[in-house]
C-alpha cells in the first residue's frame, strides 16, 4: 500500500513539474512578445516608419485634421489619381491610383490629440520605395 501511495504522489509531482515547466515556456514567449512589440511602440513614439503586412506606417505629431489636410495636399502635388477620400475627426481613408495603374490606400487613424497614424500601402503587397515617397511628402509638410 505504501508502495502504490508512493507511486501515485510522484506521478503527481511529476506532473505539477511539466505543468510549472509549460508555464514557464509560455510566460518566457509572452515576455519575449511584449519585448518585441515595446520596442516597436518605442521606435514608433520616435518618429520612425515600421512595415506592417504590405502597409508602411509613421506616427506623426500633428492632430488628425491638420494631418489630413497636409496628406491630401501631398497626394495632389504628387500628381496621384484620388478615386475616393472619406474621414471624420477619428479616422480617414484616401484611395487611388499611380501613373502606373496601381492602386494605393492611405489611412490616418488618430492616436492621441497631438498624434496621429498615417499608414500607406501600394498595391497589393505593398512597395516599401514609394510608400516612403508619400511619407517622406507628408512629413515635409508637417
Amino acid at each position: 500500500m505504501l508502495q502504490h501511495m508512493g507511486g501515485v504522489m510522484l506521478r503527481r509531482q511529476i506532473q505539477l513539474v511539466a505543468l510549472l515547466c509549460c508555464f514557464l515556456i509560455g510566460l518566457s514567449a509572452c515576455s519575449r512578445k511584449w519585448a518585441v512589440i515595446g520596442a516597436a511602440v518605442a521606435a514608433v513614439g520616435a518618429g520612425t516608419y515600421y512595415y506592417v503586412k504590405g502597409d508602411l506606417k509613421r506616427n506623426y505629431e500633428a492632430p488628425m485634421d491638420k494631418t489630413w489636410q497636409e496628406t491630401i495636399k501631398s497626394v495632389e502635388e504628387l500628381k496621384l489619381t484620388v478615386e475616393s477620400q472619406k474621414h471624420d475627426g477619428l479616422s480617414g481613408v484616401i484611395k487611388g491610383k499611380m501613373a502606373d495603374e496601381k492602386s494605393f490606400e492611405i489611412n490616418l487613424k488618430r492616436i492621441g490629440e497631438n498624434l496621429t497614424e498615417v499608414g500607406v500601402r501600394i498595391g497589393t503587397f505593398g512597395d516599401r520605395v514609394r510608400s516612403e515617397a508619400i511619407h517622406d511628402k507628408i512629413h515635409s509638410k508637417l
